[in-house]
């Protein structure tokens, strides 16, 4: 994970970059990412982003990662409306692109947009 960092912040933990990172700039890739029509969190914890749907309507989502996953890093980013990173994700592949879309500083916590991926998205007031 070396240019991320996953530590406490004031709504739990948090994704913290370790370095620089110009707009457009990738940060970091997840590959094999658990993407399903039935996530394992509970709609409660609201832990899955929808990022889709299939051909049928069916809602997708990534799903939590589990704690050994090399993608476990990716279930601490928080939302903010004015996010500072995008993930660009290919739900076919199962593969998803982390992107600043602004410049970020280093010990800057990351942010997504949840609402991006779909309105649907439970996000904090």
């Amino acid at each position: 994970m070396g240019v991320l960092e996953v530590k406490g912040c004031p709504h739990g933990r948090g994704v913290f970059s370790k370095r620089k990172f110009g707009v457009g700039e990738l940060i970091q890739t997840a590959e094999s990412l658990a993407i399903t029509t039935t996530p394992k969190s509970p709609p409660w914890k609201r832990w899955a982003l929808i990022i889709g749907k299939t051909r049928e309507g069916k809602r997708l989502f990534w799903d939590e990662e589990d704690e050994r996953s090399v993608n476990y890093w990716s279930n601490f980013l928080d939302h903010s409306p004015e996010a500072n990173v995008r993930l660009l994700i290919d739900a076919k592949k199962r593969t998803a692109r982390l992107i600043a879309t602004r410049s970020i500083d280093a010990g800057e916590e990351l942010f997504l947009d949840y609402k991006e991926y779909d309105p649907a998205n439970w996000a904090p007031d």
